[in-house]
């Protein structure tokens, strides 16, 4: 059975699952929305907690961009909670490419996302700092918003060279984007030079991990695309995906899941300006807003017709660069089976996809 077949069977067996990739209403503005003021997500911590524990998540964790505000809010809520473990997306700028990439960090502390903000204005400098702090730290949908194909090669050797941990499965993300992860790092366990490196001396070469969640900005899709392993503390969870030993499970997404994702947030910055007393606005910011929401009333179907345009976009560039690098587009060949890649990890239940510590360099 293929790879991609594989992993969208369920677990057969309990594993401790996790969505690595969630937002709340502490993610700031929506990008494309700013002139309204639209929030890029309006979910509350506790609904996304309770929503993600309803769906059978083990773990929870809130992973705002640049904020931890979303987890202090559900801690001073509920206090402790030993499912939960703090997260933050930060935006790291490198330079070197002008160019900007998203780092899911994990079990950081107040004052550790202050230093992080601090030093997130270079990409470099903020991986060596998580990684003289022990923090796992995950580089989020590899090629997201990077268009420069004449320095693809480049990028990818410059982001193996600096992260072991990879989101491979973003559930906000088409299966081509995805797959063309999953196949890179193949390449790289068969052998293939993408990036220049040497290996360690230890048999196997260096491992990598590689996480999956849903990225959701809305409740509908949290928990439907997480990473499992057959951990039982979240500290062995970690442990198992520092190591390669995770499996990753759920949907990918396309133009209509898309367009659902964009009217979920329209659709509840419609009643937030019109709640007067919520608190959202001031009042002259209010009226502004509310003057520009009904302006933009009639052009509602938008968004769809964005979706439709944006997944055709994505589709070329990942392919561009897919054929670039590979040779071939991610969709259009099948994947050596799992199995056959070089592991120094046993092999994984019937039903998911493989979790050994495989080649990245």
């Amino acid at each position: 059975m293929k790879q991609e077949q594989l992993s969208e069977l369920p677990p057969q067996r309990k594993l401790f699952k996790a969505d690595m990739h969630c937002h709340t209403r502490h993610s700031g503005q929506a990008k494309h929305l700013r002139f309204l003021r639209c929030r890029d997500c309006y979910s509350r911590p506790l609904d996304v907690y309770r929503t993600a524990k309803r769906r059978g998540m083990d773990l929870v964790t809130i992973t705002d961009h640049d904020s931890i505000d979303g987890c202090l809010e559900l801690l001073d809520r509920l206090g402790p909670l030993p499912d939960f473990i703090m997260g933050e997306e930060a935006t790291a700028f490198f330079p070197r490419f002008g160019h900007e990439v998203h780092v899911g960090i994990y079990g950081l502390t107040e004052a550790q996302h202050r230093e992080i903000q601090h030093l997130r204005r270079d990409g470099d400098t903020l991986v060596a700092y998580l990684r003289a702090e022990g923090l796992v730290y995950v580089l989020n949908h590899f090629f997201h918003g990077f268009s420069d194909s004449a320095r693809v090669r480049e990028f990818i050797e410059h982001m193996a060279g600096l992260f072991d941990v990879f989101e491979v499965r973003n559930g906000s993300q088409q299966r081509e984007h995805n797959s063309f992860i999953v196949r890179l790092l193949e390449e790289r366990s068969r052998g293939s030079t993408i990036a220049h490196r040497p290996e360690p001396e230890s048999k196997g070469g260096r491992p990598f991990g590689r996480i999956a969640g849903s990225d959701a900005h809305t409740l509908r899709r949290i928990g439907r695309t997480y990473t499992a392993s057959e951990a039982s503390t979240p500290e062995e969870f970690f442990a198992d995906i520092r190591s390669g030993r995770c499996r990753i499970f759920g949907a990918h997404s396309n133009h209509l899941s898309l367009a659902a994702d964009i009217y979920g947030v329209v659709l509840r910055h419609y009643p937030t300006v019109f709640s007067f007393g919520n608190g959202e606005f001031p009042a002259w910011t209010r009226v502004k807003t509310a003057i520009l929401t009904l302006a933009a009333a009639p052009f509602l179907f938008t968004p769809y017709v964005i979706a439709v345009r944006h997944c055709q976009i994505e589709r070329q560039r990942i392919g561009s660069f897919a054929r670039r690098i590979l040779g071939s587009s991610p969709g259009l060949s099948t994947p050596q089976p799992m199995g056959q890649l070089r592991s120094a990890a046993p092999s994984s239940p019937k039903g998911g996809e493989s979790h050994g510590p495989y080649n990245l360099l």
